[in-house]
Protein backbone atom coordinates (compact mmCIF):
# COMPACT_ATOMS: atom_id res chain seq x y z
CA UNK A 1 0.00 0.00 0.00
CA UNK A 2 1.34 3.41 -0.98
CA UNK A 3 2.03 5.78 1.93
CA UNK A 4 -0.40 8.66 2.30
CA UNK A 5 0.83 12.04 1.09
CA UNK A 6 1.33 15.10 3.27
CA UNK A 7 0.81 18.04 0.93
CA UNK A 8 3.79 20.22 1.75
CA UNK A 9 3.17 23.57 0.08
CA UNK A 10 0.79 26.15 1.52
CA UNK A 11 0.89 28.13 -1.74
CA UNK A 12 -2.05 27.47 -4.06
CA UNK A 13 -0.03 28.27 -7.16
CA UNK A 14 2.10 25.19 -6.46
CA UNK A 15 -0.79 22.91 -7.45
CA UNK A 16 -2.94 22.32 -10.52
CA UNK A 17 -6.48 23.68 -10.58
CA UNK A 18 -8.23 20.27 -10.76
CA UNK A 19 -6.35 19.19 -7.62
CA UNK A 20 -7.28 22.40 -5.80
CA UNK A 21 -10.92 22.05 -6.86
CA UNK A 22 -11.18 18.61 -5.26
CA UNK A 23 -9.39 19.73 -2.11
CA UNK A 24 -11.75 22.71 -1.85
CA UNK A 25 -14.80 20.49 -2.42
CA UNK A 26 -13.76 18.21 0.44
CA UNK A 27 -13.01 21.18 2.70
CA UNK A 28 -16.31 22.92 1.86
CA UNK A 29 -18.36 19.79 2.55
CA UNK A 30 -16.58 19.09 5.84
CA UNK A 31 -16.90 22.69 7.01
CA UNK A 32 -20.69 22.48 6.63
CA UNK A 33 -20.96 18.96 8.03
CA UNK A 34 -22.00 17.33 4.74
CA UNK A 35 -20.36 13.98 5.39
CA UNK A 36 -21.95 12.13 2.48
CA UNK A 37 -20.47 14.73 0.16
CA UNK A 38 -17.07 14.36 1.82
CA UNK A 39 -17.10 10.60 1.28
CA UNK A 40 -18.46 10.91 -2.26
CA UNK A 41 -15.69 13.32 -3.21
CA UNK A 42 -13.06 11.06 -1.67
CA UNK A 43 -14.47 8.14 -3.67
CA UNK A 44 -14.88 9.92 -7.01
CA UNK A 45 -12.46 8.89 -9.72
CA UNK A 46 -10.07 11.73 -10.65
CA UNK A 47 -9.12 12.10 -14.30
CA UNK A 48 -5.41 12.34 -13.49
CA UNK A 49 -5.35 9.28 -11.22
CA UNK A 50 -4.61 11.26 -8.05
CA UNK A 51 -6.04 9.47 -5.03
CA UNK A 52 -7.39 11.52 -2.16
CA UNK A 53 -7.59 10.67 1.53
CA UNK A 54 -9.17 12.42 4.54
CA UNK A 55 -5.91 14.13 5.55
CA UNK A 56 -6.28 17.08 3.21
CA UNK A 57 -6.80 20.68 4.19
CA UNK A 58 -7.65 23.76 2.19
CA UNK A 59 -4.41 24.83 0.54
CA UNK A 60 -3.76 28.43 1.55
CA UNK A 61 -6.30 28.28 4.39
CA UNK A 62 -5.54 29.44 7.91
CA UNK A 63 -6.99 26.68 10.10
CA UNK A 64 -5.27 23.59 8.75
CA UNK A 65 -8.45 21.64 9.55
CA UNK A 66 -8.99 18.28 7.89
CA UNK A 67 -12.32 16.48 7.68
CA UNK A 68 -11.57 14.81 11.02
CA UNK A 69 -11.03 18.17 12.75
CA UNK A 70 -14.33 19.37 11.27
CA UNK A 71 -16.09 16.20 12.43
CA UNK A 72 -14.82 16.89 15.95
CA UNK A 73 -15.96 20.52 15.73
CA UNK A 74 -19.47 19.70 14.49
CA UNK A 75 -19.97 16.68 16.71
CA UNK A 76 -20.45 14.26 13.83
CA UNK A 77 -21.74 10.80 14.59
CA UNK A 78 -19.26 8.20 15.84
CA UNK A 79 -19.94 6.29 12.61
CA UNK A 80 -18.65 9.21 10.55
CA UNK A 81 -15.53 9.48 12.68
CA UNK A 82 -14.89 5.74 12.41
CA UNK A 83 -15.28 5.86 8.63
CA UNK A 84 -12.78 8.70 8.31
CA UNK A 85 -10.32 6.86 10.55
CA UNK A 86 -10.87 3.67 8.54
CA UNK A 87 -9.88 5.62 5.45
CA UNK A 88 -6.64 6.67 7.11
CA UNK A 89 -7.51 9.94 8.89
CA UNK A 90 -4.65 10.93 11.18
CA UNK A 91 -5.97 11.37 14.71
CA UNK A 92 -2.70 12.86 15.98
CA UNK A 93 -2.58 15.60 13.33
CA UNK A 94 -2.51 19.04 14.91
CA UNK A 95 -4.28 21.91 13.17
CA UNK A 96 -2.65 25.31 12.78
CA UNK A 97 -3.62 26.28 16.35
CA UNK A 98 -1.94 23.16 17.76
CA UNK A 99 -5.12 21.23 18.60
CA UNK A 100 -5.79 17.69 17.50
CA UNK A 101 -9.28 16.38 16.79
CA UNK A 102 -9.76 14.87 20.26
CA UNK A 103 -8.95 18.21 21.91
CA UNK A 104 -11.40 20.02 19.63
CA UNK A 105 -14.17 17.53 20.43
CA UNK A 106 -13.57 17.85 24.15
CA UNK A 107 -13.58 21.66 24.04
CA UNK A 108 -16.79 21.64 22.00
CA UNK A 109 -18.51 19.34 24.48
CA UNK A 110 -18.61 16.28 22.23
CA UNK A 111 -17.28 13.87 24.84
CA UNK A 112 -18.79 10.87 23.06
CA UNK A 113 -16.22 11.36 20.28
CA UNK A 114 -13.09 11.78 22.37
CA UNK A 115 -12.31 8.08 22.73
CA UNK A 116 -12.84 7.58 18.98
CA UNK A 117 -10.43 10.41 18.21
CA UNK A 118 -7.63 9.48 20.57
CA UNK A 119 -4.76 7.56 19.03
CA UNK A 120 -2.74 5.08 21.11
CA UNK A 121 0.50 6.72 22.14
CA UNK A 122 3.97 5.32 21.39
CA UNK A 123 5.52 2.74 23.66
CA UNK A 124 8.10 5.27 24.83
CA UNK A 125 8.29 9.03 25.29
CA UNK A 126 9.74 10.26 22.02
CA UNK A 127 9.38 13.99 22.74
CA UNK A 128 7.55 14.64 19.48
CA UNK A 129 7.95 18.41 19.76
CA UNK A 130 11.73 17.96 19.79
CA UNK A 131 11.58 15.59 16.83
CA UNK A 132 9.42 18.09 14.96
CA UNK A 133 12.07 20.76 15.38
CA UNK A 134 14.83 18.52 14.05
CA UNK A 135 12.64 17.39 11.15
CA UNK A 136 11.83 20.97 10.20
CA UNK A 137 15.53 21.83 10.32
CA UNK A 138 16.36 18.97 7.96
CA UNK A 139 13.68 19.99 5.46
CA UNK A 140 14.80 23.61 5.54
CA UNK A 141 18.42 22.60 4.97
CA UNK A 142 17.44 20.45 1.99
CA UNK A 143 15.10 22.83 0.16
CA UNK A 144 16.48 26.31 0.89
CA UNK A 145 17.50 28.62 -0.68
CA UNK A 146 16.49 26.91 -3.94
CA UNK A 147 12.77 27.02 -3.08
CA UNK A 148 10.89 29.96 -1.59
CA UNK A 149 7.52 28.25 -1.10
CA UNK A 150 5.74 28.31 2.25
CA UNK A 151 5.63 24.85 3.79
CA UNK A 152 3.45 23.02 6.28
CA UNK A 153 5.94 20.80 8.05
CA UNK A 154 5.22 17.15 8.85
CA UNK A 155 4.64 16.07 12.43
CA UNK A 156 6.53 13.19 14.01
CA UNK A 157 3.46 12.00 15.92
CA UNK A 158 1.64 11.57 12.60
CA UNK A 159 4.57 9.59 11.18
CA UNK A 160 4.31 7.23 14.14
CA UNK A 161 0.56 6.91 13.79
CA UNK A 162 0.75 6.22 10.05
CA UNK A 163 4.01 4.27 10.05
CA UNK A 164 5.15 5.91 6.80
CA UNK A 165 4.20 9.11 5.00
CA UNK A 166 5.40 10.70 1.77
CA UNK A 167 6.18 14.42 1.89
CA UNK A 168 6.53 15.61 -1.72
CA UNK A 169 7.81 19.16 -2.11
CA UNK A 170 6.64 21.02 -5.25
CA UNK A 171 9.63 22.26 -7.22
CA UNK A 172 12.02 19.81 -5.56
CA UNK A 173 11.29 17.00 -8.05
CA UNK A 174 11.31 14.66 -5.10
CA UNK A 175 10.66 14.88 -1.41
CA UNK A 176 10.96 13.05 1.88
CA UNK A 177 9.89 9.50 2.71
CA UNK A 178 9.37 9.51 6.47
CA UNK A 179 9.25 6.26 8.45
CA UNK A 180 8.64 5.63 12.14
CA UNK A 181 11.53 3.96 13.97
CA UNK A 182 11.90 3.21 17.70
CA UNK A 183 14.15 6.20 18.36
CA UNK A 184 12.21 8.67 16.22
CA UNK A 185 11.97 9.10 12.45
CA UNK A 186 14.01 7.88 9.50
CA UNK A 187 13.96 10.37 6.62
CA UNK A 188 14.98 9.48 3.07
CA UNK A 189 15.08 12.42 0.68
CA UNK A 190 16.11 12.92 -2.91
CA UNK A 191 15.87 15.17 -5.96
CA UNK A 192 15.05 13.05 -9.00
CA UNK A 193 16.82 15.30 -11.49
CA UNK A 194 20.07 15.40 -9.51
CA UNK A 195 22.13 12.22 -9.57
CA UNK A 196 23.49 11.08 -6.22
CA UNK A 197 21.16 13.41 -4.31
CA UNK A 198 19.71 10.75 -2.00
CA UNK A 199 20.26 11.23 1.71
CA UNK A 200 19.13 9.13 4.66
CA UNK A 201 18.88 10.71 8.10
CA UNK A 202 17.93 9.38 11.51
CA UNK A 203 16.08 11.90 13.64
CA UNK A 204 15.99 11.37 17.39
CA UNK A 205 15.67 13.54 20.46
CA UNK A 206 19.44 14.01 20.21
CA UNK A 207 19.35 15.57 16.76
CA UNK A 208 19.45 14.74 13.06
CA UNK A 209 22.21 12.40 11.86
CA UNK A 210 23.15 11.73 8.24
CA UNK A 211 23.68 7.96 7.93
CA UNK A 212 23.86 7.45 4.15
CA UNK A 213 23.98 9.50 0.96
CA UNK A 214 24.33 9.17 -2.80
CA UNK A 215 21.84 6.32 -3.18
CA UNK A 216 19.67 8.04 -5.82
Amino acid sequence: MEPLHWHASMDRDAYAEPFLARIDAIADAARTGQWRDVIATLDSEPSDGTMFHPNVWRIGGDSGFTSLHQAAWHGASPEVVRELVRRGAWRTLRAADGRDAATIARERGHEELVSELQSPGPARDLQFSVLDGHLMGLIEARVRPALAIKLRYPQAAVVHEAGTIWYPVPGMYGGFLLKAIPEGVKAESWIRVVGGSGQRHVISRNGCQLVEEGFV
